[in-house]
């Protein structure tokens, strides 16, 4: 990862990282723009009043009655994903010195800071969303697309990034981890920290309360693991069933980006797994609704002002990241299997079964 060649890439690649969280930020003026200062609607806009709140646990819907305007609402969404972003750039030692470390070291750097981390696996998931659907295509599988009134569809994909993480990521994992942890008495700080950032429970298990029900580490991360996986699929069914206009393709596709929203909030928090979804959902499409609003360009992930159909920006942003993930995660099952087989070598049994199991050339005691 030192070497010159990693290095040199390192740099490259730590700027294009830089210019799409850019980007991504810009999108929030053009958004504002087009929402409060265009006619994406001939009927609804930023003064209309809204009748309802839609808010998810899994696949149920509960609709919470509320009447602020449709501008309010958007302002007050808009401000809860910046302040989101402010936090992310300045955890794990700031956004501006992981780009620093990637120039050093390579794309794994990136890791280190929620907001470049993100940034990171968004392209590589986007990348490997596009590859999926070529797949699917191939064989027949369509994904279908959604459609109704611009406006609607914008404040919905303002809206979904929160309500959708809150009822998949927080209810379907941060809070059964939340129960499992109860058993261990931890503080009450902890627990909070647990629901937050799931992770945090690794280091809440105590082991001075001897009154206290132990949970391994390795339980409280499988559990997490099946949590992730679980919340994914009910993720992807929940596009299909939603009846918005998305065909069964979209069941794996919304999973697979279920996985990495899983990650983002075990790892990171459910901030991260926030911005990574307005990232997908709002910032991807804010410069085509711009450019239906000011040109009359009809929006869609076809659109000449979406950032979606930009493939070589996919390719650029994600091609590196998919490739180290792929890497990081080859080299883990392959540590996985060394440690196994060194751990089986270690072991030997008598062969008439009668001595009992010899670990380390020593025999056990009877």
């Amino acid at each position: 990862m030192d070497s010159p060649r990693w290095n040199a890439f390192g740099i490259v690649y730590a700027a294009i990282v830089a210019s799409c969280c850019a980007m991504l930020v810009l999108s929030i003026p053009f958004g504002t723009y087009a929402v409060f200062f265009t006619h994406l609607s001939s009927s609804i806009g930023s003064q209309t009043l809204i009748g309802y709140l839609p808010v998810y646990l899994a696949l149920v819907e509960v609709d919470i009655p509320v009447t602020p305007t449709f501008g309010v609402l958007y302002l007050a969404l808009t401000a809860v994903y910046v302040i989101f972003i402010v936090v992310a750039a300045v955890q794990g030692g700031g956004f501006f010195r992981a780009l620093a470390a990637a120039a050093r070291q390579g794309p794994g750097a990136l890791l280190r800071n929620p907001l470049t981390a993100t940034t990171m696996l968004l392209g590589a998931t986007l990348l490997a969303t596009v590859i999926l659907d070529s797949v699917q295509t191939s064989v027949g599988v369509q994904t279908g697309g959604i459609s109704g009134d611009s406006f609607l569809l914008f404040m919905d994909l303002t809206l979904s990034p929160l309500i959708e993480e809150i009822g998949f990521r927080f209810f379907l994992i941060g809070v059964p981890l939340f129960v499992l942890l109860l058993a261990t008495r931890p503080s009450v700080k902890k627990l909070a920290r647990s629901l937050w950032r799931p992770s945090a429970a690794w280091d809440a298990v105590p082991t001075a309360d001897p009154e206290a029900v132990q949970v391994s580490t390795g339980v409280l991360k499988s559990f997490a693991y099946f949590l992730v996986a679980f919340s994914a699929i009910l993720f992807g069914l929940a596009h299909y069933l939603s009846g918005a206009g998305w065909d069964i393709g979209k069941v794996s596709e919304a999973a697979l980006d279920g996985v990495t929203l899983g990650y983002l909030y075990v790892r990171y928090g459910l901030h991260a797994s926030i911005i990574f979804h307005w990232a997908v959902d709002f910032a991807s499409n804010a410069f085509a609704f711009y450019g239906q609003g000011v040109y009359g360009i009809s929006w869609t992930a076809n659109s000449v002002f979406s950032l979606i159909p930009a493939y070589d920006i996919l390719v650029i942003v994600g091609l590196p990241g998919l490739l180290y993930i792929v890497d990081l995660f080859l080299k883990r099952v392959i540590r996985s299997q060394r440690e196994t087989s060194e751990d089986d070598s270690s072991r030997q049994v008598y062969p008439d079964g009668a001595g009992g199991e010899v670990q380390g050339n020593l025999p056990n005691p009877p």
